[in-house]
């Protein structure tokens, strides 16, 4: 038989035994579509991280100097932290000392925010919101884009004047009427006049933003700030990533100086770039990617044995069509080939249909939630080869069997 006519008899067996067949090929199925839905999670996140996440937290060709290690670049132990909660604060003070020593600096801001537990506007309200101090650079310096009026000013920051850029989250369930510019809003005791509304972030991260609120540095420090000119961030931000790697050596330079450590001491603050934090998640990528298959191993494991008794059973019923072909002179060679065929085409059959699901997972998930999930293309390619493989590994034992049955005896079977 050729491998065309085996593969077309087992898609023939598949659609008259619709139920059996899905039993049968159902732990490919489960495995593939766990594969599948695993490699679009990571290889979303992936993207997200690359495209969005690290240039939108740290910003392109931009570092961050903090009091301690954020834990946006992997972990950390509890030694690390104990001692990284001594270090010193961030002040105003440092971060002008920066701008007037470090070259090339393109833009530079200094920032600090705190939990808001609402936002009110008359009988309207937003809960949980993000209260952030920033210099007049800041929302430049972070690439996030002003949808409706304006930005935060050098004179607003210098006057302490009680003005705020939000978040479109905010402005939708405060306004959903009309255009938040010009209306004030309630945070704690204080009233401030909204100038201008923030477009739209979405995505994994996007949506802390989008429930942010923007206040003018000076204003922060007057009613929210606990700590007098002390920042939780300076971020500085270069044209080119040789001026970054000069600056980011600079910024280490003058912080310690500033903090008198002596040679060999440890930084008693942290320097972060984006690129810090896509190395950190390359190393959870791979983990994930290389422990995904054998998770998926599992299943693909079950589903073979399964395939490989239903296998067996087809023998048990063919006993005398696999005696007629040799009596006609059918090789054994050829009735390996028959079930191999069958056997491999069975499991691929499944490995699409896993592949079908999980790809109708991951975009189920892109769309209800700001997770994102992208199918790549190479864990199609390897949900179907694996399932082949399955067909092919587990088809192994029922074909030699069926090759080896003497057609004499077969051609007797009732």
């Amino acid at each position: 038989m050729k491998i065309i006519d085996a593969v077309l008899l087992a898609l023939r067996t598949v659609w008259a035994q619709k139920l059996k067949s899905f039993f049968t090929l159902l732990g490919v199925i489960v495995g593939v579509t766990f594969l599948i839905s695993v490699f679009a999670v990571v290889e979303g996140m992936n993207r997200y991280m690359q495209d969005d996440f690290a240039g939108s937290i740290f910003g392109i060709n931009t570092i961050t100097i903090e009091r301690v290690w954020s834990g946006r670049g992997g972990r950390q132990d509890a030694r690390t932290r104990r001692q990284q909660s001594r270090n010193p604060w961030i002040k105003v003070a440092d971060a002008e000392a920066l701008r007037e020593r470090i070259p090339d600096i393109w833009y530079m801001a200094y920032s600090a925010e705190r939990f808001m537990p609402e936002v009110r506007s008359g009988q309207q309200r937003r809960k949980n919101v993000r209260l952030i101090g920033v210099t007049d650079e800041y929302l430049v310096l972070q690439g996030w884009d002003i949808a409706e009026g304006r930005a935060v000013t050098r004179i607003d920051d210098v006057r302490a004047i009680r003005v705020a850029v939000i978040g479109n989250a905010i402005a939708e369930k405060l306004f959903p009427d009309g255009s938040p510019i010009g209306n004030d809003i309630r945070l704690g005791p204080f009233r401030y006049r909204i100038v201008g509304v923030m477009e739209r972030q979405g995505g994994f991260i996007g949506v802390i933003r989008d429930a942010s609120v923007v206040v003018p540095w000076g204003a922060f420090q007057a009613d929210f700030s606990r700590r007098r000119d002390v920042v939780r961030g300076i971020q500085i931000k270069f044209r080119t990533e040789e001026a970054m790697a000069a600056g980011h050596a600079s910024a280490e330079e003058i912080m310690r100086a500033r903090h008198r450590l002596r040679p060999g001491e440890e930084n008693d603050f942290d320097i972060e770039t984006a690129s810090e934090v896509l190395d950190a998640w390359n190393t959870i990528k791979n983990v994930l990617l290389a422990a995904g298959p054998g998770l998926v191993a599992v299943a693909l494991v079950v589903g073979g044995i399964v395939i490989m008794n239903i296998m067996l059973m087809s023998v048990l019923e063919r006993t005398r069509e696999i005696g007629v072909r040799k009596a006609l002179g059918a090789r054994r060679i050829d009735i390996t080939r028959q079930f191999l065929a069958e056997s491999a085409t069975l499991a691929t059959v499944g490995a699409g249909i896993g592949v079908a699901v999980g790809t109708g997972l991951a975009k189920l998930v892109d769309v209800l939630f700001p997770l994102p999930a992208t199918v790549p293309l190479y864990a199609i390619v390897m949900g179907v080869a694996l399932g082949m493989l399955v067909g092919i590994v587990f088809g192994v034992y029922p074909a030699l069997r069926a090759s080896r049955l003497d057609p004499i005896v077969a051609l007797r079977y009732e």
